[in-house]
Order: C-alpha cells, then structure tokens, then sequence
C-alpha cells in the first residue's frame, strides 16, 4: 500500500498559528491532502483556511454545517469522514511538524504488517512569557515532551494508558490506517466539551488495534503553548473533576459494549480510582461511604466485580484499623 497520508487539522481562532501548520505538514513529502476543518471562529482563521486553500491544491477546506463551533472533536471527526488516503494523521493548528515528520512511520509499518498506527513524541514550543507562566503554574509544569515509555507491545498498550504512570500519546505524534476506524469508531463528541475527547478515543484504539513506537525518545512534531491555550488555562479543581469523570465514564461505557471482560475491568476501576481521588477522602471509613455512593450516580457499577472487590478490601481495611485502635 502507498504511503499517501490525509493530515487532518482543526482549526479554532488560529489565525496567527494555522499557515505554519499547513506548511509543515506539506512539506512531508508523504503528505497528499491537508483537510482543514474551520469551527467558525470569531478571529481571521477562516480568511486564513480560505487563502490556503487558494495557493494549494492539496489543501480541502471544511466548516460543520451551518457554519456552527462544535470543537475539536467533532471537528476532527468532519475532517477525518471527509479524508481521502490510507494514512491519517493529525495536527492542531497552532503546533507544526518537523522535518521528516513520517520518516520513521513508514519504517515501522513495513516492518510490522500487523500494525495499525504509530505513536511518536511530540516536543514543546514556548510561544509567549504568558504562555510559559501558565504551563509552570498547571499541574503539567515538569512535562516539557509528550511520549510514552519505549517498549510496550501493543498488547500490552492499553493497560498501560489506562493505569498511567508511563507517559501519554499526543495526537500530532499518531498516524493510522484508515481501515483500523472500522473498529475504534470516531471520537466521541458527547465529552467533546471536556478536552478528554481525543484521549478517550487513544484508548480505544489501543484496545482494538496494534499500535507500535515510532520515535518515542525524539520529537516528531511540535506543540505550541501560548497565552491562548485551553488546555493550560486555570480551571476549579471541581471542573477538573466533572470532566475526568466524564472522560473515564465515556470509555468504561465503551469497553462495556466493544472490549474483553480484562479491558472492561480495568477501565471500571480506573473510572473508581477517579472517583475516588476528589474530594480527598481521609481515611477507610470516609473511602468506603463515597465508594458506595458511586452506583447511585453511575448504577451500572452495581453489576461490576471490581466494585465489589474493592468494596470488601476497603472494609477488612476498616475493620483491622478499628480493631488495632482498641484499648
């Protein structure tokens, strides 16, 4: 199969950022199709989409229908049902590839004919001082390269997302066989609100498909941080919660119809490790009251071994506390 690649970049007041995107990603020599999806912004990015889409011929230019902002989610999904070649790859249209961006993708996919996508670093670009102060005061202020940790087969790849702890795949460093969406589906866009759409739907690839390490130790493409970002701006910690949960409930739900009994286990009991985690509870017996509250808001938790697993470990832990506090 030629390697023919369809880039697929979301487009949401970007003006100052998207040209440098398109051209990044055209001048990868693999590169057959910029598909731009525009969610009407309210800055020049249209203007910008448009003149692009004027000067190159591999540029497609998109807008959902009635020139609606639906986010990057479903824009993404718009532009990747609206794609034409066997490879997509993604890109945000603030961030920029770097040379020779598929040099190593190609290399992994011939070695690998079972493979159905790559995943590579993707490096960190300080736009602006406001930027740089947001990023340092965000609880992403060590992170200055998003990858994973080399080595993890593909079988083993989802276990490793979903317990973390071993690094994060980032969208610009991801290509994939068109033919693998058959069993991923697209991105879900009821937590497109949630910024977590993208990771939700890393996940499921990662359960359905083999994934393989392409440069995970050097950057193939560059992520902007800037005073505009979303995913940096100060947020509540109960905001910060709502949309983890959402994010967690949206690939238990998923895993419950389309995974193995093992991968629908585990994303359950990331869904209650999350839960768990705010607010701070203080000790087994706090743990135990907000564990058993959790079907009351989620019932499908009732039918699930994991939550009662955990329910019976957290209340031995109770009793033996107890035990040893009396005179």
């Amino acid at each position: 199969m030629e390697f023919r690649v369809s880039v697929i970049i979301p487009v949401y007041n970007a003006g100052p950022f998207v040209r440098q995107a398109v051209e990044s990603a055209l001048a990868q020599p693999e590169t057959a199709e910029v598909v731009l999806v525009e969610d009407h912004s309210p800055d020049d990015s249209l203007a910008v989409c448009q003149q692009l889409a004027h000067e190159f011929p591999q540029v497609r230019l998109f807008q959902h229908p009635g020139g609606v902002n639906r986010g990057a989610g479903p824009s993404r999904n718009l532009g990747i049902t609206n794609s034409t070649c066997p490879y997509i790859a993604f890109l945000d249209a603030d961030d920029f590839y770097l040379p020779s961006r598929f040099a190593v993708v190609q290399q992994v996919f011939k070695e690998h004919p079972e493979c159905d996508g790559v995943y590579e670093a993707v490096g960190m670009h300080f736009e602006d001082e406001e930027g740089k102060s947001r990023w340092l005061e965000s609880d992403m202020a060590g992170i200055r390269m998003t990858t994973m940790e080399a080595g993890i087969p593909p079988e083993e790849l989802y276990a490793a997302l979903t317990r973390g702890g071993h690094g994060h795949i980032h969208l610009n460093g991801l290509v994939i066989r068109r033919d693998v969406l058959s069993r991923s589906g697209l991105m879900d866009e009821s937590i497109a609100d949630t910024l977590h759409e993208d990771t939700d739907w890393v996940l499921r690839l990662a359960a359905v498909s083999n994934l393989y390490p392409g440069s995970v130790v050097e950057p193939t493409s560059m992520r902007r941080v800037h005073s505009q970002n979303r995913v940096s701006a100060p947020r509540s910690a109960e905001s910060i919660q709502r949309d983890r949960m959402r994010l967690r409930l949206a690939t238990y739900s998923w895993m419950r119809k389309h995974g193995t009994p093992a991968q629908r286990d585990l994303a359950f009991r990331r869904l209650t490790r999350q839960w768990l985690s705010y607010p701070v509870v203080g000790g087994n017996r706090q743990k135990l009251a907000r564990l058993f509250a959790l079907p009351f808001h989620y019932p499908a938790a009732f039918g699930e071994w994991a939550f009662w697993r955990e329910g019976w470990e957290t209340f031995k832990a109770l009793i033996r506390s107890d035990w040893l506090r009396l005179p």
